[in-house]
């Protein structure tokens, strides 16, 4: 085939995928305002939702309570942020502190009106606009700091499933939790010689993702190691203690593992896009995950609507104005997104800018 021919093809190959990238996100969108509506009036009917009573249990909110809630968000994020950092070091670059927060907080708020939360993919501009870091090395310190926090709640949310099913038995949360510890550790020592196995395959050890994934968890499970899982059990800890705070304005008093417990299966449940913000999904969990301590629909439903507000309402307008002070389009964060599928080719590079 000629280089003329080639080219063309080449550009038509990736004019359709433009069309069908940009066709998709619309369909999604109108899918999940679609999917939205229908478990929060599927909910709202099946419940029996009692409308005074809602009323009842907003009017009767603990501001106090609410009100250091708030600061959750950032004290939270700037944890991470500290994380995001020492990833990004242990890559031989360097990002401010500054920067490293103002980067954190403007992809949070993009990332809440991006569909599968993509906004996220924004660090990875911010990032390489002030370090010559190269993107395979950019967008692995993101991986690496999701997979952070992906194990705490995963962690957490297991447990919670395997407590609140009493799986081996009527035993107290923390049992669980440190039984499933256990298996995570393990679960993470067999993932790493498992991927070492095969990276020693030629066939295998030349494909990048395999080689992404490997690097990925060995700037988890490596350098400063101990200090990053320090910090991410710290971040948590605050993330569930603000949580309980508003709990706490409710006039609720759960044990602090029952709302790590119910902060993290909430969490994951919200993970997959399937309606905007997570609204429905949500809702539908915490009114189950309530419903175990005996607490009507309505208190479930208020605390999901003040945690939004909280951390996701909040949160999302600091982080604008760090995007209003730190400008970048959504296209660019869209390409950003459409140019990580290019290190994964078969014949892709290691180190690709």
């Amino acid at each position: 085939m000629s280089k003329k021919a080639l080219s063309f093809f080449n550009s038509l190959y990736f004019i359709l995928i433009e069309v069908f990238i940009r066709m998709k996100i619309k369909l999604n969108n109108i899918i999940k305002i679609a999917v939205t509506l229908a478990i929060l009036s599927f909910l709202l009917w099946k419940v029996e939702f009692n409308a005074a009573g809602f009323e009842k249990t907003l009017s009767s909110v603990r501001l106090g309570y609410f009100l250091l809630s708030l600061f959750g968000v950032i004290l939270v994020l700037g944890i991470k942020s500290y994380r995001w950092r020492l990833l990004i070091r242990n890559e031989g670059a360097t990002y401010s502190a500054y920067k490293g927060f103002a980067a954190y907080m403007a992809s949070d708020a993009v990332g809440i009106v991006t569909p599968g939360r993509i906004g996220e993919i924004a660090r990875l501009y911010y990032l390489r606009e002030e370090s010559p870091i190269s993107f395979y090395s950019a967008f692995k310190t993101i991986v690496s700091d999701r997979i952070f926090d992906f194990t705490m709640l995963g962690w957490f949310g297991l447990s919670g499933m395997l407590y609140y099913f009493k799986t081996f038995g009527d035993h107290p949360g923390l049992y669980y939790a440190l039984g499933v510890l256990a298996l995570f550790i393990l679960g993470y020592y067999v993932t790493i010689k498992f991927l070492e196995i095969i990276l020693k395959i030629p066939r295998l050890q030349r494909l990048p993702v395999i080689r992404f994934i490997y690097e990925s968890f060995l700037a988890v499970l490596g350098k400063h190691m101990l200090r990053m899982w320090a910090i991410t059990i710290l971040a948590y800890l605050m993330y569930f203690g603000f949580s309980w705070l508003i709990m706490l304005s409710l006039h609720l008093s759960p044990s602090y593992i029952d709302v790590a417990f119910i902060m993290s299966i909430m969490s994951l449940s919200t993970i997959i896009p399937l309606s905007v913000a997570g609204f429905g999904t949500r809702e539908a969990t915490l009114v189950l995950l309530f419903s175990y301590y005996g607490l009507a629909s309505e208190t479930a439903i208020s605390f999901s609507l003040m945690h939004f507000t909280a951390f996701f309402l909040w949160g999302g307008l600091i982080g604008l104005v760090f995007w209003l002070l730190m400008p970048i389009s959504l296209q660019q964060v869209k390409d950003d997104s459409k140019s990580i599928f290019l290190l994964f080719k078969p014949d892709a590079e290691q180190e690709q800018e």
